[in-house]
């Protein structure tokens, strides 16, 4: 890594270190103490171990806008500062590439940081075979990647959007939200047709990674799961390489929007 990420990387760091730690406490607290506060205290019915599942299932499914929160929370500490975007020596797709990857890596590490704490708790919680445990964090593997790679997609998606709103508030600062909202639906639209279209099961079959076979899909607990490894498969390859190029257009494009609300 050259010095120059590094710097950004720091600098970065810095921004971020107190609200990593405020994650990773509310990790604990969610994953922890907000079953068992369910279980004693509301009346709910279901034993500790459901309400666990069911929470976790919660907080990992809230997760996948976990990147785009950290990122935007990055750029807003900042957009204060102009200075610090007009004077440097980088290019505005490096300084925003450097904030989208240490919130992409903050966002994926707490995540698995609290899958841990989850298939701690199952552990403890549950009447385990040795068998059933290989079987049992495969699938939570399985369910932390796929969350993983949505939040990458998401953190792009969030970034753009959030480029263009700062571009058009600029220009148009009437019509701002309106225009905004309707050009994020198009781009739904867009994306509803490929998906009716099957292009993204399509995808799917341009060899798929799949870690288990294991039914993970119970219907009172781990519904919220379904549509983020269908069929047990995490991703393709297909896949990977068409988010990860789609990625690195949002960036690149919502990088350059940037530089122009900076610049204005």
């Amino acid at each position: 890594m050259s010095a120059s990420w590094s710097g950004l990387f720091r600098k970065e760091w810095i921004l971020l270190k107190w609200l990593t730690i405020g994650i990773v406490v509310l990790n604990a607290l969610v994953i922890l103490a907000v079953p068992s506060v369910i279980t004693n205290l509301t009346g709910v019915s279901g034993t500790l171990y459901e309400h666990t599942h069911i929470v976790a299932g919660t907080w990992f499914a809230l997760y996948t806008f976990s990147g785009a929160g950290i990122l935007l929370y990055s750029l807003t500490k900042e957009m204060n500062t102009p200075d610090i975007w007009l004077h440097s020596p980088r290019s505005m797709f490096q300084l925003a590439g450097a904030k989208a990857l240490l919130s992409a890596f903050i966002a994926i590490a707490t995540l698995f940081l609290g899958g841990l704490l989850a298939g701690i708790m199952f552990y403890i919680l549950g009447d385990w075979s040795t068998d059933s445990v290989w079987r049992g964090a495969l699938a939570l593997i399985s369910i932390l990647l796929a969350i993983s790679l949505k939040s990458c997609f998401l953190m792009a998606v969030g970034f753009f959007f959030w480029s263009l709103y700062q571009v058009i508030r600029v220009r148009m600062r009437f019509f701002v939200v309106p225009l905004t909202v309707m050009l994020f639906f198009l781009a739904l639209a867009i994306w509803e047709m490929l998906r009716i279209n099957d292009f993204f099961d399509w995808l799917r079959t341009l060899i798929p990674i799949k870690l288990t076979n294991e039914s993970f899909y119970n219907e009172q607990a781990d519904y919220l799961f379904t549509g983020f490894v269908r069929d047990g498969i995490v991703f393709s390859v297909g896949s990977v390489l068409f988010y990860a190029v789609l990625i690195y257009v949002l960036l690149a494009a919502g990088s350059r929007l940037f530089e122009k609300k900076v610049r204005l």
